[in-house]
């Protein structure tokens, strides 16, 4: 049985330890912030005081954190996982990063004898609890076959889809696509209720026509249509991830016009202290804009 070992206890990362526990894998965690690891340490996972320590506790190290330099200082800094690696351990990095970065880590990782995979997620906290997290794994494919019953404690759809690096390349075409049907659906209602429309008539209609979207038939009635835009995935993270894409688009010379849009008003979101809400809230800039609201009336 793998022992596996954890990095980065947020939102996403904590309900994922759950189900790695829940998998009856035994689990180990450290955390920047011990208090963020009390509730998984009081359900059975032990504790290492280090990231290097952590290493030699485990055959498999999970990271779920926020960006590309927190990846490069846990993997490679002065207590980072190949500081205490062994020979045969595989570091499977779930965070949203530059898909150069992973190239480089999983470079220097195979000096050591340790495999790194790049393997993020999609499916927000709600697919995080579930277990039902598509992901998206780069590097190499013996690695990735031993690591498959941990990632499919985790998650419904796993993928294999090419070598180091495009895992992330992956993630970053699919959050393009959530960001601008995103920022187009709020547009889109926004003009639809100005224009004298109702809510969900129009939700109703569009879900099975043409204009039908995972965004309009998840996010926006949970999030946005109610008012309570809980973050299932950050404007802060869209944000950050959008701007990934764009230097993406720019190391390959490839245009990304409605990405770049998207991402200015996402930024929009962020300086109207929307951040930290849910990214569905790129809705109320333009609500704001408009001069109107588009909610759904809940029942009492």
């Amino acid at each position: 049985m793998l022992r596996v070992g954890m990095i980065g206890l947020g939102a996403m990362g904590l309900p994922m330890a759950r189900n790695v526990l829940k998998a009856g894998l035994p689990l180990t965690v450290w955390a920047r912030h011990p208090d963020s690891a009390e509730a998984i340490r009081a359900e059975g996972a032990q504790w290492a005081d280090s990231p290097a320590e952590l290493a030699g506790l485990s055959d498999v190290v999970i990271l779920i954190v926020t960006n590309s330099p927190d990846v490069q200082e846990l993997v490679a800094g002065p207590s980072g996982l190949l500081a205490g690696a062994h020979a045969g351990m595989i570091i499977v990095d779930m965070s949203t990063i530059a898909p150069s970065v992973s190239r480089s880590l999983a470079a220097l990782s195979h000096e050591r004898g340790v495999s790194f995979l790049d393997a993020p997620v999609s499916g927000g906290t709600q697919g995080a609890q579930s277990g039902t997290l598509a992901i998206m794994v780069g590097g190499e494919e013996e690695a990735y076959d031993r690591v498959r019953p941990v990632l499919e404690a985790m998650g419904k759809n796993v993928f294999h889809v090419g070598p180091s690096g495009s895992g992330e390349v992956v993630k970053l075409v699919n959050n393009i696509l959530v960001g601008v049907i995103a920022a187009a659906t709020a547009e889109a209602f926004v003009l639809g209720v100005k224009a004298g429309a109702n809510v969900q008539t129009m939700a109703d209609v569009v879900g099975v026509s043409a204009g039908a979207s995972w965004q309009l038939a998840n996010q926006f009635p949970l999030r946005a249509f109610s008012g309570t835009f809980e973050p299932g995935f950050m404007t802060d993270l869209l944000h950050k991830d959008l701007g990934l894409a764009l230097d993406l688009g720019t190391e390959n010379r490839s245009p990304l016009f409605l990405t770049a849009l998207a991402r200015q008003l996402y930024g929009e979101a962020q300086a109207a202290g929307f951040g930290r809400s849910d990214y569905t809230s790129v809705m109320r800039i333009l609500e704001d804009v408009a001069g109107v609201k588009v909610r759904v009336e809940q029942d009492t």
